[in-house]
């Protein structure tokens, strides 16, 4: 649907059940819990669908093994379960995968430590996955360093089918009878009446420039790291709030020797960093590195690829220098405290829980943590208490699962995989910038170096093409897409990966 119809629908239609406030992993799932529930749902995104921590994930749906550290047992029982459920249910999108735990020749966790560890992951997930074994061959060795490690062991978690941001909007698309919307880039602002019992919002396209009014019964707060923030504007009190962990990955290009995901042990922390194949890239990282607010965590640092570069030059026979970076991942993790929490320390220390509570006098919902992994659970808490306060328009909704079916696609410089046209995701997608497209409806700017930009911007044509079939047509408005794109990328990554 075009951007300017669904703006006309939602100002006809403005009256609904449920409004989700965020477009991440998070929101999306619970829209899609909402939907095929009955109930008539808006979900609203600040910037674009899957544009905070849920678009800078190492593309793996995994069980918590790393929680075992901290005798975490509920919550890698919990993430096991939907790792398992994620799977079954969504074959098309993730598929299981056998990961490679490398344990260290020298100082580390002992290798019968460690796969004493994942046969207690396996059976904590119930057995459900095949089950880990010990391998000293492997492929991957020849890009390692001698003596770096003392075997390996393996075991199996999921690996998402296209990437995290396509994960995120699946769960939404489905979703186009009366009654069920989707709106990013707006902002939104509003009170609570209670005279009608209802929350009444005032909603800004910042693309079209347009204003509508819509109401609900019952507002749930799915904003991830801006949680905080959206509680506060709507003067919402609660009992939790969140702390920032900024995780940073680098996209290097693939060996052909790197088949599977390695796990190598970082000697810091008892923490791990991690290899991951992923197309024509391999993924470098995380770090794990405390912030104080969301704007310290927003962009990767020049300290921050300068630890993972030393990292790997540490493990990998052949070192790997800025100019091999194709593309840099940053995100931040929401971690869930008290309120109160004032201590300090190191982010994997905390658990990874998740709280979903509702006012004590309010119809608003507040939603903190969570996962990719942990998505339905999340969904499904948060249901459990809107259906106490709220009832379903109708008994349910239909889904159009099959809505990729008349996808169209095309080939971009540099890449072996067809991607979606532009006109399709303008058209049926919401996507409305360079960015949108090139970061999160397709993985072009995390495969191609400079953003898809290329070298000496190589590829300036084929996005100047682009930002016009995202304009639909207008040369000056695509001009600005592309302008505006290609100096995000000048001020921001090439100044990143610059060598001085």
């Amino acid at each position: 649907m075009k951007r300017r119809q669904l703006l006309e629908r939602i100002q006809n239609e403005h009256e609904f059940d449920v409004i989700v406030l965020g477009g991440g992993i998070n929101g999306a799932c619970l829209y899609d819990t909402l939907c095929r529930q009955g109930y008539k749902t808006l979900l609203l995104e600040k910037n674009d669908f899957s544009s905070g921590t849920s678009q800078s994930s190492g593309m793996m749906i995994w069980g918590g093994l790393l929680y075992l550290r901290n005798l975490d047992l509920a919550s890698v029982i919990e993430l096991s379960f939907s790792r398992d459920q994620l799977i079954q249910q969504k074959a098309q999108w993730l598929a299981p995968e056998m990961m490679r735990y490398l344990p260290s020749s020298g100082s580390g966790r002992a290798k019968w430590w460690v796969h004493s560890g994942l046969w207690l992951y396996w059976m904590l997930g119930m057995g459900r996955r095949r089950h880990p074994r010990s391998e000293n061959h492997f492929v991957e060795k020849e890009l390692l360093k001698p003596g770096l490690v003392n075997g390996s062991l393996t075991y199996e978690e999921a690996f998402l089918a296209h990437s995290d941001a396509r994960f995120v909007y699946r769960w939404m698309a489905p979703h186009r009878c009366a009654g069920q919307m989707v709106l990013n880039h707006c902002n939104h602002s509003g009170v609570f009446s209670a005279k009608d019992k209802s929350w009444h919002l005032d909603v800004e396209d910042e693309i079209a420039g347009r204003h509508c009014q819509v109401r609900a019964k019952m507002i749930v707060n799915c904003a991830g790291v801006w949680t905080d923030q959206v509680n506060a504007a709507f003067e919402i009190n609660s009992p939790f709030r969140h702390v920032f962990s900024k995780g940073v990955y680098l996209g290097i290009p693939r060996a052909e020797q790197h088949q599977a995901s390695l796990f190598f042990e970082l000697g810091e922390h008892d923490d791990v960093v991690t290899f991951v194949p992923w197309g024509p890239i391999s993924l470098w990282g995380p770090t794990e590195t405390a912030v104080p607010d969301i704007s310290e965590g927003l962009m990767a640092s020049r300290q921050d690829v300068d630890y993972l570069l030393e990292h790997y030059a540490r493990r990998f026979r052949e070192p790997i220098s800025r100019a091999d970076i194709v593309s840099v991942r940053c995100g931040i993790r929401p971690l869930v405290v008290d309120s109160q929490y004032q201590e300090s320390c190191y982010p994997l220390d905390l658990s990874r829980r998740q709280e979903v509570i509702q006012h004590k006098t309010l119809p608003w919902i507040s939603c903190y943590g969570g996962k990719i992994t942990g998505c339905t659970r999340m969904a499904s808490k948060a249901l459990k208490l809107i259906n106490k306060a709220v009832s379903a328009t109708a008994q349910s909704y239909g889904a159009d699962d099959a809505w990729e079916a008349a996808l169209t696609q095309m080939e971009f410089p540099g890449l072996s995989q067809k991607v979606p046209t532009a006109t399709w995701c303008a058209q049926h997608e919401l996507c409305c910038t360079l960015e949108d497209y090139l970061r999160r409806r397709t993985n072009i700017a995390q495969w191609i170096p400079r953003g898809g930009l290329g070298g000496n911007d190589a590829n300036a044509q084929a996005l100047k093409n682009i930002a016009l079939d995202l304009a639909h047509g207008d040369p000056m408005s695509a001009a600005q897409l592309f302008e505006t794109y290609r100096r995000k990328v000048i001020d921001h990554l090439d100044a990143l990966l610059a060598n001085n």
